[in-house]
């Protein structure tokens, strides 16, 4: 199965933060991560957009230019998906993805700054320390165990 069809599960948060279940790791620090980024999988993904979703409505300028790159993106690739002719050269889908890519991270990245990069640095960080310093439950391992098998 691929890795980015797998659904997001999003688990009780009363069962996500139960302080009980945290502890230093030993050796099976990659054991706990990769069952509980699997386990976990949709809250981690709410913790990241929720941190983001911060960010964004506190710099108004980042949110500027989002809504700005997102009607601009709209407009290239959903209300005139073709491809253009500049001065004799024909501009494709794929080239016109790729210069809105880059001018979309040059233009977020001038007006953030390095913000969004550390907030997304810190929700990344938050991410890691609770799946490696969580207990795994019977619950998640037998999940990650079906996991492993469907995979197979």
């Amino acid at each position: 199965m691929d890795q980015f069809s797998k659904k997001l599960n999003v688990r009780p948060w009363g069962d996500f933060a139960e302080l009980d279940r945290f502890s230093i790791p030993d050796a099976q620090v990659k054991e706990r991560c990769e069952t509980n980024l699997d386990y976990y999988s949709g809250n981690y993904a709410i913790i990241v957009g929720v941190v983001l979703l911060l960010t964004l409505f506190t710099n108004y300028s980042l949110l500027f230019a989002v809504v700005v790159l997102a009607g601009v993106g709209f407009f290239l690739f959903v209300q005139q998906p073709r491809s253009y002719t500049v001065g004799g050269v024909v501009v494709t889908k794929t080239i016109q993805l790729v210069v809105y890519t880059l001018i979309t991270v040059y233009w977020v990245y001038k007006v953030s700054g390095l913000t969004l990069f550390y907030t997304t640095l810190v929700a990344l960080l938050t991410v890691l320390a609770h799946s490696a310093t969580r207990k795994r439950s019977v619950k998640s391992k037998v999940n990650k165990a079906l996991n492993d098998l469907s995979d197979n």
